[in-house]
């Protein structure tokens, strides 16, 4: 039986079960997220383990709480590459001209 120290396999199941809150880290503020799926600006609560660490680059979240700032809360770092492996139906990964000739291979 192997060990698991980081609970990899346990961030990879609820990175499969809540996919569509992925979000990264974005280069224009410390601190400051963006989703993968639309672009929404987030942040890491302050009552979270995560607010006082280096920021992760990857998270997913389970609620957002709105008061002056818009917060992630139920927060797990992720792998980006986990997007891709186990939700490749959602996100198209490549350039905008790899996912045009994939779409147009489809249609």
């Amino acid at each position: 039986m192997t060990t698991d120290c980081n609970g990899r396999t346990v961030r990879q199941c609820i990175t499969k079960g809540i996919f569509v809150n992925a979000a990264k880290l974005h280069h224009t503020g410390i601190g400051v997220y963006k989703t993968v799926k639309d672009g929404h600006e987030l942040h890491i609560h302050p009552t979270s383990v995560l607010y006082r660490e280096v920021p992760p680059q990857w998270v997913v979240f389970n609620e957002v709480v709105k008061t002056n700032k818009e917060y992630m809360q139920d927060i797990t770092v992720i792998e980006p590459e986990w997007l891709h492996t186990l939700t490749s139906h959602y996100y198209q990964f490549g350039t905008n001209r790899e996912i045009s000739e994939k779409r147009a291979k489809i249609c």
